[in-house]
Order: structure tokens, then sequence, then C-alpha cells
């Protein structure tokens, strides 16, 4: 496109930072907000600004990108910060965010003129830094995001169209709840073998090669095994994600015999002090399975 929109990122963490350079590297003009400017300071150039106040950052941007985490915080910027009022053209929320506060902001936003969608992602980290985010659309109609499509090319490998606002939020609560289940479910089978004198390693092996394979086995058994709890989807933000969806579950009666436990787990994983550490960090507090390097 000859005419490149100014774009404002809120929020710059893990997937904001991949967000930032993959439009960066294309040539749009960025302007970045985070609560800490230090961490992003090397993002720096004469297309991309640093702001430490978000509505300078999303004053007329043509599009405005949440990348924040709790709902109090996403309430914070937009409803006090100014965001509603600083005539921004298109504002995308790309966290997990309660679908009640995600429907308020739809609203608030209507009144003020700005188009507003919800676009949850996943992903983590490596998909953001190499532009395979898949993010989960609050929209009904291709139509509805023609606009920004740019982004999503950018930014991911494709974009799964859930109905009305609030829909991608509901499709992406419903999706974490699978994977911290899988992931438990894989926690619970070690310690299983385990007690029966199988070794870590025996049942990874079978694991590996049978119908029990998943994306999840594949991508967080090496960090489990080795230790490595390098962060791409941090423990405490899953932990936010399973208790909305068993908020969900609970207002529409929909039982959840195997996940309902799964916020006493999480929680214990915060206790230990593994929020800031990625979800496979859960590993301490279940099947501790150790690194054979570490004896």
């Amino acid at each position: 496109m000859s005419f490149l929109p100014e774009i404002a990122i809120l929020g710059t963490g893990i997937m904001g930072r991949g967000m930032a350079v993959n439009l960066a590297a294309k040539g749009f003009p960025l302007r970045l907000f985070a609560r800490n400017p230090k961490k992003i300071q090397d993002l720096e150039s004469p297309n991309v600004s640093i702001h430490t106040d978000p509505k300078s950052a999303a004053k007329n941007a043509s599009l405005v990108v949440l990348c924040l985490t709790e709902d109090s915080v996403v309430e914070d910027i937009v409803f006090e910060k100014g965001i509603l009022e600083s005539d921004c053209k298109y504002l995308l929320d790309t966290g997990t965010t309660s679908p009640e506060l995600t429907e308020r902001i739809g609203e608030a936003c209507l009144s003020n003129g700005i188009a507003f969608r919800d676009a949850p992602m996943t992903g983590s980290k490596n998909a953001s830094r190499d532009g395979q985010i898949l993010f989960m659309l609050g929209a009904k109609d291709p139509a509805e995001i023609s606009e920004i499509s740019f982004f999503f090319e950018t930014c991911g490998k494709n974009v799964v169209y859930c109905g009305g606002i609030g829909d991608g939020q509901r499709a992406k609560i419903a999706l974490n709840m699978v994977q911290a289940g899988i992931f438990q479910v894989y926690m619970e089978g070690f310690q299983l073998a385990a007690s029966q004198g199988i070794s870590p390693d025996i049942l990874k092996e079978i694991l590996i090669q049978s119908a029990a394979k998943s994306g999840i086995s594949e991508f967080k058994f090496p960090f489990v095994f080795s230790g490595n709890y390098e962060t791409h989807f941090s423990l405490k933000n899953m932990r936010k994600d399973v208790k909305h969806a068993l908020a969900l579950a609970k207002n529409s009666g929909t039982p959840l015999t195997l996940c309902s436990h799964l916020d006493g787990i999480y929680d214990q994983g915060q206790e230990y002090g593994l929020g800031e550490m990625d979800y496979c960090s859960l590993n301490e507090v279940t099947a501790k399975i150790r690194s054979r390097q570490s004896g």
C-alpha cells in the first residue's frame, strides 16, 4: 500500500514486542506504549516512537492495538487513560479479556465513533516473533476488518471468524482451558507412571509415538525435561484464562467435570512463585520431572 497507516500498540511485552518488530520491518509508523518503557527502548527508531502515556500513543492513530493482560489493566487503559477520546479509528483487543468487559468496550467505542473488534491471539512468543499468530476474531464478516487486514497479514498466519463482539474472547478462553487441561493430564500421567516405577523418559518416548502426541507435548516436553521454564505463555496469564473459563461455565451452567479443578492447581503454582514463568513450570508442582543433566 502506498499510504502506511499509523499504528499504536499499547502493551509491548512478549507478544506485543513481536508484533511491533514485524510491523516496523514492513515500514509501518508505530507508537509504542509500555508500562516499563526501558524494556522497549531498543525498538525506538525514526519510524517507531516510545510513549509513556497511552492516550498520546493512540491519538489519531488509524489502528490502536491492545496487547494487555488482566481485565483491570484493560479497563484502566480504555476507560481511565483517555483511549475513548483519542480519536483513533480502530481499536483492536488482541489480549484475553472477559466477554463482559469486551462488550462494555464495544458499546463505549460505538458511542465514541471508534470501530472496535476483539481479536485474541494464540501462538506464544515464537509465533509473535515469526508473524505466525492465530487470531480469533469477534466479527461475522471479513469485510468488517478489510481496512486493517494489513495488521493480520503482517502479524499472523490466519484469522478465524468467531461471531459478534466478545465471541473471539469466548473462543480463546475455551482454547486456553483445553491447553491447560491437556498439559495437566500429561503431568498426572507422568505422576502415575512414576508411582509404578516407570521413568519419565520411557513414558515420554511412548507418548510421542502414540495417538496421545499433541502440539502441547511437542512444544512443552523439551522445556519440562530440561527444567527450562523460559516464558512463552506465563503461568499467571494461563491462571487468569482458566478462571475466565470457569466463570463462563458457571454463568452458563456448563459442567466441566475434568477441568473444574484447574484453578486450584494454578493457584498453587502462583503460590510457589512460578507466576512469571511459563505455565509448563507447573511440573514443579505436579510431576516434578528432573532433567538428567541435573541428576
